[in-house]
Parts: C-alpha cells; sequence; structure tokens
C-alpha cells in the first residue's frame, strides 16, 4: 500500500513539475517565442511528417486543381470555366471572388454570362467578420442564380497554422454552408456532412494533386471529366497558408479539405478528459515501471547492475519507452484518424526521476522534523 502511495504521489509531482515548466513558458518574457511555438504546435504535426518520409504520396482520384495564377482577363476567364464546363467534371470549385466591375465591359458581361450558363459550379464569396455579418459576393451574384458558398477559413489570435475549414457559419441567425461543402455534396450527389456552424479538422495525411495550367485543360480531359476541379492560383503569394504540410495555396488547402470532407476521414481529436485520464494513466504505469527497475539495479552490486543503473542507461531506457507511446499513438492515428496528444504526459515521464527526488527530499524533511520534535 506504501508503494502505491508512493506511486501515486511522484505521478502528481511530476506533472505539477511539468506545470512550473508550462506555466514559466507561457507567463516569462524571455520564452514569449518559445510559448508561441507551442501554442501552435499539434502533435498531429509530429504524424504527417512521419507519414510524408515513409514513402511517395498517395495521388488524388478526386480532386483536380486547374491554376489560373497567369490569367488576369476577365474574358479568359470566361472562356476558361465555360472550357472546364464543356469537359464534364462532376463539381467545380471557384476560389475566386469577382469585386465589383472593371473598364473591361466585354470581360464583365462574359464572366457574368458564364456564371449563369455553367453547371455544377461553386462560386466564392466572403464573410466580413463584424456584428452584422457582412458578406462580399461577386459583382453578378445578386441578380443571377449562382451557387455560392464561403470561403473564410477559421482563425486563431496568435496561431498562423490553418488545420481546418468551416462547416458553415451563423450570419444574421442563419446558419450558412460554406464553400467547400456545396462544392462536396455536388460531388457526391447527397449531404456529406450535416450544416452546423461549426469546423471540420482536415486530414493533411500527404497527397498528390494534379495540377493542369489553364491554357491546357483540354489535353487532359481525363483529370477533369467525373473530377471534382477547383479553380484557383497555385503562386498567388497573397493565398498562401500555413499548414502541417507546409506553405501551399489556398486552393491546394480546400483540395485537402473536399478529400476529407468525401472520403470522412476527418481528424478526431480526444476530448480533454479522455486526454488527462490517459496521460494520467500512463504516467503512472511508467513511474511503476522505473520504480521497478531502480530496484532491480540496486538488488545486486555486480558490474551489470552497475551499468544498468546508470544515468546514461536509464536515459536510454525511459527514450525507448517514450518512442514506444508514440509508435501506439501514431498507429492510432494512421488506422482510425484520432489524435491524442500525451506530450504533457511524455513531459511527465521524462522528469519522473526529478519528481522522486523531490519526493524523497519531502519525506526525508518531514521524517527529520519529526525525530527532533520527538526528542
Amino acid at each position: 500500500m506504501d508503494r502505491l502511495w508512493r506511486y501515486f504521489v511522484v505521478t502528481i509531482l511530476a506533472f505539477c513539475v511539468v506545470g512550473i515548466y508550462v506555466l514559466a513558458a507561457f507567463n516569462l518574457k524571455v520564452f514569449n517565442p518559445v510559448a508561441e511555438i507551442l501554442d501552435d504546435y499539434s502533435f498531429t504535426d509530429f504524424y504527417y511528417k512521419l507519414l510524408d518520409g515513409a514513402g511517395e504520396r498517395d495521388t488524388s482520384r478526386i480532386v483536380t486543381i486547374v491554376d489560373m495564377t497567369e490569367l488576369t482577363s476577365r474574358q479568359d476567364l470566361a472562356e476558361l470555366l465555360t472550357g472546364i464546363d464543356a469537359l464534364h467534371p462532376k463539381a467545380v470549385g471557384v476560389d475566386v471572388v469577382f469585386e465589383g466591375y472593371k473598364e473591361d465591359v466585354l470581360g464583365d458581361t462574359m464572366i457574368a454570362v458564364a456564371a449563369r450558363n455553367v453547371r455544377n459550379f461553386v462560386f466564392s464569396y466572403k464573410i466580413i467578420d463584424s456584428m452584422d455579418g457582412e458578406t462580399v459576393h461577386s459583382f453578378f451574384s445578386p441578380n443571377d442564380s449562382v451557387t455560392e458558398g464561403f470561403t473564410n477559413m477559421p482563425r486563431q489570435l496568435y496561431g498562423g497554422m490553418k488545420r481546418s475549414v468551416s462547416i458553415g457559419r451563423d450570419v444574421g441567425g442563419v446558419v450558412q454552408p460554406s464553400f467547400i461543402k456545396k462544392v462536396a455534396e455536388i460531388y457526391a450527389g447527397q449531404e456529406v456532412v450535416p450544416l452546423a456552424d461549426k469546423d471540420l479538422s482536415i486530414n493533411f495525411s500527404p497527397k498528390y494533386y494534379h495540377v493542369v495550367s489553364c491554357d491546357s485543360i483540354f489535353e487532359h480531359r481525363d483529370l477533369i471529366e467525373d473530377h471534382l476541379v477547383l479553380v484557383g492560383a497555385m503562386k498567388e503569394e497573397g493565398d498562401m497558408h500555413y499548414t502541417p504540410q507546409g506553405k501551399i495555396a489556398g486552393v491546394e488547402l480546400l483540395a485537402y479539405a473536399a478529400e476529407t470532407m468525401l472520403r470522412q476521414s476527418e481528424i478526431k481529436h480526444a476530448s480533454t478528459g479522455v486526454t488527462m485520464v490517459v496521460s494520467f494513466i500512463v504516467v503512472f504505469l511508467s513511474v511503476i515501471l522505473l520504480s521497478k527497475y531502480k530496484r532491480f539495479t540496486a538488488s545486486k552490486k555486480t558490474l551489470g547492475h552497475v551499468i544498468l543503473s546508470t544515468s546514461l542507461i536509464r536515459g536510454l531506457l525511459i527514450c525507448l519507452w517514450l518512442s514506444l507511446i508514440v509508435w501506439i499513438t501514431f498507429i492510432l492515428f494512421c488506422r482510425y484518424n484520432y489524435s491524442i496528444s500525451l506530450a504533457i504526459a511524455m513531459s511527465a515521464i521524462a522528469l519522473i526521476y526529478m519528481a522522486e527526488n523531490l519526493y524523497d527530499t519531502v519525506r526525508d524533511t518531514i521524517v527529520f522534523k519529526k525525530k527532533k520534535k520527538d526528542e
């Protein structure tokens, strides 16, 4: 019973030591850069790197990207949209907001006519973050029955990494579907996810997306026919985003989101409660194993036992144990798209010996004071 109590207290102390370091990192100015990195880091980023280093990327059989970076004329854009429509894609998402008229009257007319006549197309609009839920649409949408969806990305106050996409957003008391929800459901021919004011965690498992230049769509009919086609700029700096796959174009980010929605492969993150319980169990088990190992190496004074008791060997064993934990969570992620962050638990495991020393110091202090009092 005494040993179980010791294991329990050492486990709590290990978490307390980690907590002290975390508080220091987030509250001391000298650690501000570290805190910002930690705040914007997810364990899934590590998993994606492991997957990307495991071999060649899978090629998407669903999404094709048409790069329109080089197009500046609305006449050319109108011809591009009409040309794509002629190749019979299942669904097309146009990641452009045509704000206002230009001096090119013919171009304005052509893009408006194209928007009316193409089939299975979804056009982008923006929601301005304001109390009134102001929206910005393409100039042709108020009087034309075009299908639209907003392309605003969920934002963190300090984090710049994009990991999710909106399913819907409440605008003036009405939940509006997002661009990617509409495109995915036109492609699927049915509702893929229920409409709600919530976000979808994008699965960024490494993928290769075919990118077709705007001037060669007819040479790549097989990549457009019956595909979900996303039209956008692949090389426009203003529309680049940081993701777990590095800095990528907004249209490629939308491709990952569409793939996630259609394959129902959203990343499911463990709740705070589950993470806390699993973390405690893992650290508690680690305390027991390390304590038993410590007693084993101290049981005899042979050369082998002395070597096994060295800090180097114990450190290596802790690294192996941490690697095993990471491997188990990685398997869960790969097979079930389930992510549980044991970063705090792993930090506590690394500090178990410090927690044991703290426990022994406190216990010895209490015993010493008791003896003094008895004398």
